[in-house]
C-alpha cells in the first residue's frame, strides 16, 4: 500500500500529523478560550516541522513563552509575526554549546 493511500485510509497527513483542518479548528478553539498555541499548531500554520518551530523559539526568532520544559505561543503575536507586522521579540541568549571531552584522557591537575 502506498503512503498516500495509507494516509487517506487512516485520516492522517504525512509525518503522522492530523489534517490541517483539524489543527485549524483546534487553534481557533484555543484562541477563543484565551489559551496559547503549542508548537504543533504553529508548525501547521507556518508549514514547518514542530522541531524547527521549537528551535526558532529557543533562538528568539518567533514570539514564544517558555513554560516549564515546553514552549507556548501567543496567538496574536504569532499571527502578527507571520503577516510581517513588527513584533517585539524577547531577547534570549544564544543556546549554550555543549563541550565534549576527549574520552580516555584525564584532566590536567590544577596547581
Amino acid at each position: 500500500m502506498t503512503k498516500d493511500r495509507l494516509d487517506r485510509k487512516t485520516g492522517k497527513t504525512s509525518r503522522g500529523r492530523p489534517p490541517s483542518k483539524e489543527l485549524a479548528a483546534e487553534r481557533a478553539e484555543r484562541e477563543g478560550g484565551g489559551r496559547n498555541w503549542d508548537a504543533r499548531q504553529v508548525a501547521d500554520l507556518i508549514d514547518l516541522s514542530e522541531l524547527t518551530v521549537k528551535r526558532m523559539a529557543r533562538r528568539g526568532k518567533i514570539p514564544a513563552v517558555k513554560v516549564g520544559r515546553g514552549w507556548e505561543f501567543p496567538p496574536a503575536k504569532v499571527r502578527a509575526w507571520y503577516t510581517g507586522e513588527p513584533v517585539e521579540l524577547p531577547k534570549r541568549p544564544p543556546p549554550k554549546r555543549r563541550r565534549s571531552r576527549a574520552r580516555g584522557k584525564a584532566r590536567p591537575k590544577r596547581k
